[in-house]
Formats: structure tokens, C-alpha cells, sequence
């Protein structure tokens, strides 16, 4: 495999000036982030034109050099999966590369299944099965095994003919641009600045809880990312998701108390135990936590959202793509009960199902059965 190491400034340079005629750099990184709240930046994969190199951020200062490599307005990043790129690039660079093409969201337009793997898509438009012996490498040690650095240059040498490949695709079928808001919005930075007041919605379990316990979950979920960021912790080391629904359950107004917490450690406790009590007894208020429902819908009207369901996956069969990608139970179940400010109602989503769900639920169009083998479901105006 062909590709160049680059450890210093000067190549850094070198070659980004080499590839500023291309339309489009793919990108990947590795980093760890075990022990820590941000990810610790390892390795920077890149690859124009057939042109790829594996930077080693370690070496050197390489914050400016990658600032302009992954900074130009016109030329397309491409990642696959580009969460966690895009958030440890954003942290170590202080900016998110843009424009960006995420292969993952553009495969899941075409078939290939929803949160397709790195290696299965390269394998499914290309043909070539990928390694994974070093899937679980400390990415942090020096120095790097060459088989190691193989691996990692793997992950954007093959990407190239991947997202060649996804652009005709999306092309041939008429979705070229489907995804252009979602990717613009993943570009933009504050998409990814941490507001510890939005902690609640990574909360497992929240809405299972009762209005006012929900309130008090997202104080101290609030409280916990606030302290994860300034200790540079992971957050589950400063408090479990299920301790913070049990503190939201009992809530505890003294210190003793805390100790009938389960799960709750006695060195949490004493070295954490006031702030928390003061961060449940905050005024701090979300209205939207209020009227949303784990089951907003009475059990009598589950069959409607049984047949949104099989909308759902009729109209995914018709535009070759899994219904997963679409819109998932718990959209249709908000659908159903009212709500139209849903994901599953803008861009392509409406195009492909959302209108359609809209109109079936309105009584413009109603489900029938095509008798034959195997039985057809079709869509057909109300009569």
C-alpha cells in the first residue's frame, strides 16, 4: 500500500500543496478517549487523487498545517461515520472541516443498511475484504508498528473508491444533494460546543421518569457535564446514568441520605456529595421535559402506529433503502400523536415517506392489499 508518513511541518506543507487541485480529501482519525472526557487526537489519514498520507499530530505541532489542509471552502472532506472525526478534529483544531460527504448517511440511501460499517461498504463497492487486527490498538503508544500504520492508511486509501462509487449511485437514482442540509449542519461549529444544559438529552432513561423527577435528572446531568469537562473526565467516572435516575427518584436533601443511593460510591460522596445536593435543589426549569412522554399515545392507538409502520417499510422498499434509515418507531409514535416538527418531515425524509404518513393519517390515502404470491401493499387515495 502506498502512502507517505508524515512527521514534520514542512511535509505537512508539501503535501497540501500537492492536492489543492483535488475536489475532494477523504479524512480519518484515530484517537483514544478511554480515560478521558475529549478525545486524545493519534493519527490524521488523508488521501486526494490517490495521494495519501498518515499525519502523526504527535511528532509535531501539527494544528496549523491540518487547519489549512482540512480548511478549504472548496474542496470536499470525506469521512465515513463523521461523529467522532468531526468532534476531535473540532477539539484539537478549534474549527470543523467543511464542506463534508459522510459515506455511512450516503450508503444508507442506497441500500446498503443502515450505519454500515467502514469494511463492509468497502467490501460492498469494492470488493476487498480489510484487516481488522488492530481495531483495538492504542493509538497513543510510539512508535506505531508499520503493520499498524498500514491499517490505519487503509481506512482513506480504500474510502476514495468508495465514495466514487456512492456518487454514481446517488446520481443514477436522482438523490445527489438529499443529504446537503444534513451535512451542512454537521460542518457548522457550534454543532459541536458541548452545552452541559443539553446534557439531559443523552440521558438514557429520562422519559421514563415522571415530570418533576425529570427535572431533577437534568440538574444533575447538567452538574455532571460541567464537572466531566473541567476534570477532562469521562462522564460515567463522575456519575452513572443509573445513579442520576435514582437521584432523580429519591431526591435526597442531605448528605446521609446520598449513601441509599445505589451505585453510588462513599468517595463520590464526599468528594462530590454537596455539589450534587445543590444541583438538584436549583430552580433551573425545561419546559420541554413537561409534556414529553416516553408513550404519548394510549394503548388503543398502537395499531395506527402498527400500520404507519408498514408504510413505512412499504415506501423504504420502493426507494431501495431500509426503513431504519427513515424514521424509527418512536418518530411515528410522535407522529401519530401530533407532533410535526420531526426530522421525518424535512428534506428527503418527507419526500420519501413523510408526506406520505401525513396523508394516511389525514385519510387522503389508506393501505390495500394486491392479492397474489407473495400478497402486495399498496398506497391508494381514500374513497
Amino acid at each position: 500500500m502506498d502512502f507517505q508518513q508524515i512527521t514534520d511541518a514542512a511535509a505537512l506543507a508539501a503535501y497540501t500543496d500537492s492536492v489543492r487541485e483535488a475536489t475532494s480529501l477523504c479524512v480519518d482519525t484515530e484517537f483514544m478517549r478511554e480515560r478521558t472526557y475529549w478525545p486524545q487526537l493519534a493519527l490524521v489519514q488523508v488521501c486526494a487523487d490517490g495521494k495519501c498520507a498518515v499525519i502523526d499530530p504527535l511528532a509535531f505541532d501539527a494544528t496549523e498545517g491540518l487547519r489549512a489542509l482540512l480548511g478549504r471552502p472548496d474542496q470536499i472532506k470525506v469521512f465515513h461515520a463523521a461523529g467522532q472525526d468531526m468532534e476531535v478534529l473540532h477539539h484539537e483544531l478549534g474549527m470543523a472541516p467543511a464542506p463534508i460527504f459522510d459515506t455511512q448517511l450516503a450508503a444508507s440511501l442506497l441500500g446498503y443498511g443502515d450505519q454500515i460499517g467502514y469494511g463492509s461498504l468497502v467490501e460492498k463497492t469494492l470488493g476487498k475484504v480489510l484487516p481488522k487486527a488492530f481495531s483495538r490498538m492504542n493509538w497513543l503508544d510510539r512508535p506505531i508498528d508499520p503493520d499498524a500504520m498500514e491499517y490505519a492508511a487503509a481506512d482513506v486509501v480504500w474510502l476514495e473508491g468508495a465514495y466514487a462509487r456512492l456518487c454514481d449511485e446517488l446520481e443514477k437514482l436522482g438523490r445527489t444533494g438529499w443529504l446537503d442540509e444534513e451535512f451542512t449542519a454537521m460542518a457548522r461549529p457550534d454543532h459541536w460546543v458541548v452545552e452541559p444544559d443539553n446534557a439531559w438529552r443523552k440521558l438514557k432513561g429520562i422519559r421514563k421518569l415522571r415530570p418533576n423527577q425529570r427535572q431533577v435528572a437534568a440538574r444533575v446531568a447538567s452538574w455532571r457535564e460541567t464537572t466531566a469537562l473541567a476534570r477532562n473526565l469521562p462522564r460515567r467516572w463522575v456519575l452513572k446514568d443509573d445513579v442520576i435516575l435514582d437521584l432523580a427518584r429519591r431526591k435526597p436533601k442531605q448528605r446521609g441520605e446520598l449513601q441509599r443511593i445505589r451505585g453510588l460510591e462513599d468517595k463520590a460522596i464526599a468528594r462530590d456529595g454537596d455539589a450534587m445536593l445543590a444541583a438538584m435543589a436549583t430552580d433551573r426549569h425545561w419546559p420541554e421535559l413537561e409534556t414529553q412522554d416516553e408513550r404519548p399515545l394510549p394503548p388503543e392507538a398502537e395499531p395506527v402506529v402498527d400500520a404507519l409502520m408498514a408504510l413505512l417499510r412499504q415506501q423504504a422498499l420502493a426507494h431501495r433503502m431500509t426503513a431504519s434509515a427513515i424514521a424509527g418507531r418512536g418518530d411515528l409514535t410522535r407522529l401519530a400523536a401530533g407532533e410535526r416538527e420531526l426530522d421525518l418531515l424535512r428534506g428527503w425524509r418527507a419526500r420519501v415517506a413523510g408526506q406520505t404518513l401525513v396523508a394516511f393519517l389525514e385519510g387522503a390515502q389508506t393501505l390495500r392489499v394486491k392479492p397474489g404470491q407473495p400478497p402486495i401493499l399498496q398506497l391508494a387515495d381514500a374513497d
